[in-house]
């Protein structure tokens, strides 16, 4: 394969050179580009022809695209004008008969890299959740700031023609107002955004302002919504305001675990597609790779720019409802959840109005990140909408012991900024043994329903109060090892997840620093092994061990061998990532040992156990996001299923999300081994994904093992080469 500086700017120079394994060796946790990008040149046809021939001049037929749509519709023009271009080369004498013949036509994959996030029927581009982490870590830093001198702060951040860098900023921080290009406010905004930042003043307890404009806002006449415009409106009103422009360090940093995973993914499957192609001897057409829920699809690349672009074209005619619909369904739900999280107390209900609904909340098992977002989340729909929330603390033992507390929108204001649980959780769990007790709890406190978040404590919870009904409950996936049945992700294994990356990254300068030294390091999980197969693929880890794919002790020495043969190659450090119960026999010590003994004089072993760190640090963007999303699909359940006054055991549910679809599972239609606290409905997703671990990490090097005095093991066979 070959890499092109400059992105279009090497194709016009010709700088362009071969890349093998080694010289992208450490870049997984780099930030930016390492081959550099936009080029000016290559907008003009003359540019575009002296690219060609630095393609056709090397063989090249294939290319692999990543970036926005701007380079994404450059590499349409492109192809379109491959064969014109390459036939006045070979015209002109510039390329050879042989040259043309093998490069008759351009195939084009492409990846889109934009952290605006704005390219329509994808998901998720490369590089938007990085520049969240770097908008959320700034808000949280402004908070601090803006609460002790009591003032008001706008922030600025990027997104010209999209406003989903703003829009999730807004949902995971304690945001009071959000300018977006999507929703442009009501023509009477500079008034209404007064009386509510001079009202927030008004309430006790509430310390600060906090306003997002994305740079491309924009009024219902398209007149642009400058943030200076807002803090001149408000200044002279008599608050104390401040502006910061967070500017390019959304762009910088090193890249998430979600980003990385990501890129891998994309980009294997690009590869894929071009080396089937050529394999073939076919023509590709042109398509771009993106994620669709939660799966890697391909889309024509000229039907997803053209959407995209039609978004602007929204704008100019006030189609702005169109234009939300055009960046994904959720996109107008998260409008609406922004605004719902700005509320600061109670809406007081009309006279006749049906009664207060009573909420009662508890978190059952061990804390996960996001807790504490998804209960802001909670009290704040309820209370934008009238009603009220009762918090159990220390979870089922608040509920026996009649330990809890009614919440406020002010008291949780700053929560989605904090990890672990405020309010208390604990792995008690509800039984035949006190299910009474439980009952008699939510009898007394008059409660309407119960919404719990945890893990398998709280499943085995639901599954007890589903043979006892007396009111709808709930439960919201909250933990780190992602092991809830009925749902593709939880609140806090994303956080988790970039703990675990971040660790990694630590432990691999020292072992490349140290020479040729390899660490096994174990994680969390219990009998899930999401985490590890995420953290391995997001780190470059050589090798990785999961509770769903026991290992024996062949492919223990079999992976041992690889490392010794990356090491051989002068690749000096190797990383094995271990779950916590991938074996009850090879525990951490065992493979350390293992490792050890086969490396002898080639290299050093050492072990790392992360332990609860793991279950720590403040949320992360898609956490506080997700808990928000989920919190909103419940209340909207809430209000529909506590009319009906009469319950079964079918309103006793799970909320999950599976691609698409973010819905409700009653508990008993779920699958699942409750000893070993892991689903059976045979959808882990992510279990696909460890073949690459090892695709990425080094090829196997039987070839290499036959050439070396490197032992092979029995347990690979000629086959793998």
């Amino acid at each position: 394969s070959s890499g092109i500086n400059a992105e279009y700017g090497g194709l016009c120079s010709g700088m362009i050179r071969n890349m093998g394994w080694k010289d992208v060796l450490g870049i997984l946790s780099r930030g930016g580009t390492m081959i550099g990008s936009r080029c000016p040149e290559f907008r003009n046809r003359e540019g575009r022809k002296r690219a060609a021939k630095n393609l056709v001049q090397r063989n090249i037929n294939s290319l692999i695209i990543i970036g926005g749509d701007g380079s994404l519709t450059g590499a349409s023009i492109f192809k379109t004008e491959w064969p014109e271009l390459v036939k006045e080369l070979l015209e002109e004498g510039k390329v050879s008969a042989e040259s043309v013949a093998a490069c008759s036509h351009l195939n084009v994959v492409g990846l889109v890299g934009s952290i605006d996030n704005d390219l329509c029927g994808t998901d998720m581009t490369i590089g938007t959740d990085s520049a969240l982490h770097r908008i959320v870590d700034a808000i949280d830093c402004l908070a601090s700031t803006a609460a002790s001198h009591m003032r008001t702060f706008i922030i600025e951040v990027m997104g010209r023609h999209c406003g989903y860098l703003a829009l999730i900023s807004a949902i995971a921080a304690p945001c009071d107002w959000v300018f977006i290009p999507e929703a442009p406010p009501a023509e009477t905004w500079e008034k209404d955004i007064v009386e509510k930042m001079l009202c927030t003043t008004a309430l006790a307890g509430k310390r600060f302002r906090l306003i997002i404009i994305a740079e491309g806002a924009a009024d219902l006449e398209g007149k642009p919504i400058k943030a200076d415009y807002v803090k001149n409106l408000l200044s002279n009103h008599g608050l104390d305001v401040r502006v910061t422009v967070l500017g390019h360090v959304q762009r910088g940093g090193q890249p998430t675990a979600f980003d990385r995973t990501l890129g891998s993914r994309l980009g294997c499957e690009a590869a894929r597609v071009v080396l089937d192609g050529i394999k073939e001897g076919r023509e590709i057409a042109p398509c771009i790779v993106s994620l669709k829920n939660n799966e890697i699809v391909q889309l024509p690349l000229l039907e997803a720019v053209s959407h995209t672009l039609s978004v602007k074209d929204c704008f100019k005619k006030k189609e702005f409802l169109k234009a939300q619909q055009l960046r994904g369904p959720g996109f107008a739900k998260k409008v609406e959840i922004s605004k719902m999280l700005s509320v600061l107390k109670v809406k007081q209900l009309p006279e006749g109005a049906e009664k207060q609904l009573n909420i009662g909340i508890a978190c059952i098992g061990a804390p996960a990140p996001g807790m504490n977002s998804g209960i802001r989340a909670l009290v704040k729909i309820a209370a934008y909408h009238g009603n009220r929330v009762t918090v159990y603390c220390e979870g089922v033992d608040g509920m026996l012991t009649d330990n809890h507390q009614d919440i406020s929108p002010l008291d949780c204001e700053l929560w989605s900024m904090l990890g672990g649980c405020l309010v208390g959780s604990s792995r008690t769990t509800i039984d035949s043994t006190n299910v009474d007790r439980v009952l008699k709890s939510f009898t007394a406190l008059q409660l309407d329903c119960l919404v719990m978040f945890g893990g398998f404590e709280a499943v085995t919870s639901l599954l007890t109060l589903a043979k006892h009904v007396a009111l709808p409950v709930y439960l919201v996936p909250a933990t780190i090892s992602n092991n809830v049945p009925g749902s593709d992700f939880s609140i806090g294994c994303d956080t988790a997840l970039n703990t675990i990356v971040r660790a990694v990254d630590c432990i691999k300068q020292s072992a490349a620093s140290t020479r040729k030294r390899v660490f096994v390091i174990d994680v969390m999980g219990g009998n899930s092994g999401y985490l590890a197969v995420l953290s391995g693929l997001a780190s470059g880890a050589d090798a990785v061990y999961i509770p769903e794919q026991p290992v024996n002790i062949d492919e223990l020495q079999c992976d041992a061998y690889r490392v010794m043969d990356k090491i051989e190659q002068g690749i000096f450090r190797g990383i094995i990532i271990r779950n916590e119960k991938s074996s009850p026999h090879y525990k951490n010590d065992f493979v350390t040992a293992l490792y050890a003994e086969e490396g002898k004089d080639k290299f050093v072993t050492r072990s790392a156990v992360l332990g609860h760190i793991q279950q720590g640090y403040s949320p992360s963007p898609f956490d506080r996001a997700l808990a928000a999303q989920f919190a909103c699909k419940v209340y909207r359940d809430i209000v529909k299923r506590v009319p009906k006054k009469s319950f079964t055991t079918d309103d006793c549910v799970v909320l999950g999300v599976r691609g698409s679809v973010t819905g409700f599972t009653p508990i008993l239609n779920l699958e699942m081994d409750l000893k070993l606290r892991v689903p059976l409905d045979a959808s882990l997703w992510w279990l696909n994904l460890k073949p690459l671990i090892q695709i990425l990490s080094l090829p196997a090097s039987r070839r290499s093992a036959k050439k070396s005095a490197t032992p092979k093991c029995s347990h690979c066979s000629d086959e793998e080469d």
